[in-house]
């Protein structure tokens, strides 16, 4: 469960660029502020507030603490079968798909569902009766925020496409060492296919293990205890100097200087 949900917190300003969620997250600001910049877009949640964004998504973002305390936030991420499960239950249902604002106030129904889904997922055991518990509370925040028109990102269709299978399958085990020969064999293609297929999607196999292996690294630096070693290990690099190199050239900061804004 602890990838499901993840609490950030940060005494110091955090600003990475060319960050890459490759699954949809709700982010819940406890304190400070968060900004969320693209090319086309500049998003700002503020303590209270909650932002939602799809997948794939790269983007920049600033974590910004106050004078009266570190930035905190709630991020949850949910498990691709939790939506398709809801969206087979409930999908006749919903609302018409319509453009909505990534960010918005939680109501204080909603509030106390998401309060309620956290708290099951900090404490419940891993077991199969207490995902199930979890999977039903997250249901009842989903429905209300259908009902409010809020959050649409969360209880819409996962992306079909084979760049999102690759990222599905990688996601599995970041620190596995993936070649291209043996994913195109998992796919039933040859390798040629597998990248011309990709490059029509924009994107390549190397670019995609990369930018989820630099950005689940910054997901742990900003909240796991793993020294920098063993993060760099567990995303598949034996050189914890050439993945700092990595990560700077990514993100425009070091592992060490990420790790001293907590």
């Amino acid at each position: 469960m602890n990838n499901i949900y993840s609490l950030y917190q940060a005494r110091k300003p955090q600003v990475l660029r060319q960050l890459l969620v490759s699954s949809p997250l709700l982010v819940w600001v406890q304190r400070g502020q968060k900004r969320i910049i693209t090319e086309n877009s500049d998003y700002r949640c503020h303590q209270g507030e909650c932002l939602v964004l799809p997948a794939p998504y790269q983007f920049g973002v600033e974590n910004m603490p106050l004078a009266q305390g570190p930035y905190s936030a709630h991020c949850i991420v949910v498990p691709e079968a939790w939506t398709i499960r809801f969206l087979q239950q409930y999908g006749s249902q919903l609302p018409s798909h319509h453009q909505q604002h990534p960010v918005f106030s939680p109501s204080d129904t909603l509030s106390q569902q998401l309060e309620n889904f956290i708290h099951l997922i900090k404490t419940a055991e891993i077991s199969e009766l207490a995902m199930t518990r979890a999977e039903h509370a997250w249901q009842q925040a989903l429905l209300t925020m259908a009902f409010e028109h809020v959050g649409q990102t969360l209880y819409t269709h996962p992306e079909n496409s084979l760049a999102n299978t690759i990222r599905t399958l990688i996601q599995a085990d970041l620190g596995h060492s993936w070649q291209l020969e043996q994913l195109a064999k998992n796919l039933n293609m040859s390798e040629s296919t597998l990248r011309r297929k990709l490059h029509k999607e924009h994107t390549s196999f190397t670019q995609i293990l990369h930018d989820m292996r630099m950005s689940y690294a910054a997901h742990l630096l900003m909240t796991s205890a793993d020294n920098i070693q063993q993060i760099a290990l567990n995303i598949g690099y034996s050189s914890p100097s050439k993945f700092a190199s990595r990560f700077e050239k990514q993100f425009g900061t070091t592992p060490s200087e990420l790790r001293k804004t907590r």
